[in-house]
This record gives structure tokens, sequence and C-alpha cells, in this order.
């Protein structure tokens, strides 16, 4: 799929930002998409001259940010109705979440972009949840802004072959999910442990 989505930037610059951007927005809303290797691509050949540079970030900003309004937006518009929510358990920890979202839900929707394959969780968490949309498009805009910063950097500056910079920048994302869950993790665990001396 890389190959043919590069063959289309090579080929059709403006249709090719187009689908970048639609697959930016795609990732959030089915993770499987590869939504963060077409971003990476895309800076990668603007990096080189192929691409423009500016569009080419605005293409990644705005696939992402509209991601991330879609997926709040589609859970505050079925709620508790999705069909995987109906059990019992499963309501328990929906409200676990929730009381979560409603205690971290800055915290965790200003990293969630960073947090490959679960960073949808946190925007349909906080639809559901219902957060008020303000600080949810807040939070996520900056996240996804640090996000695209980061992935235009390494497209650009990682090396010199496409191949090399899918190597290098697969390491960085690695250290980057592993620092921020454990960051994460240790709020939660922190925030608990002082609950119950209180």
């Amino acid at each position: 799929m890389i190959e043919a989505i590069h063959q289309t930037l090579l080929a059709h610059a403006w249709a090719g930002l187009l689908l970048v951007a639609l697959l930016a927005w795609l990732e959030y809303v089915f993770p499987p998409v590869p939504g963060d290797s077409t971003m990476l691509l895309a800076c990668f050949l603007a990096g080189t001259g192929v691409l423009p540079l500016a569009a080419t970030v605005f293409a990644c900003f705005a696939g992402s940010t509209i991601g991330a309004l879609t997926s709040y937006a589609v859970g505050a518009r079925l709620g508790r109705s999705y069909f995987f929510l109906r059990s019992a358990w499963a309501q328990e920890e929906l409200q676990r979440f929730e009381r979560g979202l409603q205690r971290f839900g800055p915290g965790l929707l200003a990293v969630n972009r960073f947090l490959p394959g679960i960073r949808a969780v946190f925007l349909y968490g906080a639809g559901i949840g219902r957060l008020p949309l303000r600080p949810v498009l807040v939070y996520s805009t900056i996240s996804n802004a640090l996000w695209v910063a980061f992935i235009a950097w390494a497209g650009s500056g990682l090396g010199s072959s496409w191949e090399e910079v899918q190597v290098v920048f697969r390491r960085y994302v690695y250290a980057i999910a592993v620092g921020t869950s454990v960051y994460v993790v240790w709020g939660v665990v922190r925030a608990r442990r002082r609950r119950r001396l209180r």
C-alpha cells in the first residue's frame, strides 16, 4: 500500500496530499490504516523537494486534527450504545475509564498522539464521557501539532533514503511510546496512592 501511495505522490502531488490528509484522518477512525507511515513518506518527499513542505505539513495536521474530532464526535453520538459496552463488566470498566478521563483528561489528550495503536481510544472515551468540546479540541490539537512537527522533522532529517528514515523512525516511535506509557502509568499509580492516603 505504501508503495502505491509513493507512486501517487510522485505522479500527482496535490492528489497525493489529499490522500495523505484522508489517511491521517482515517487512522483515528480505523487505526490499522497506515496514516503515520503515509505522513512520514510525504514529509520525506517534501524534504527532498518533491513536495511543497508547507502544504505537506498542513495536509498531515488537518487530517490528524479532523480525525481526532471525528473520533470524539462518534463517541459522543453513539455513547453507551456501542454493542461491546452493553455487558455489566464493560459498563463498569467504562465508568472507571471515564473517571480517569475526568481526572487526567487534559494530560491524556495532550499525549494521545504519541501512543500508537490506542490513541483513538482517548478521543472516543472523551466523547462517550461527554467531556467539554473546547478542552478536547485544544489538547488534542496540541498533541497533533507536536506529532506532525515530529514527523516533519523525522521525514526530512533522519536519513538520505526512505528505507533509512523508516528504520530510524521506528526506533524513535518505540522509545517515545514506551516513555509516554510509563509516564501515564506512573501518574495514575501516584494519584491512586494519594487518594488512598487521604
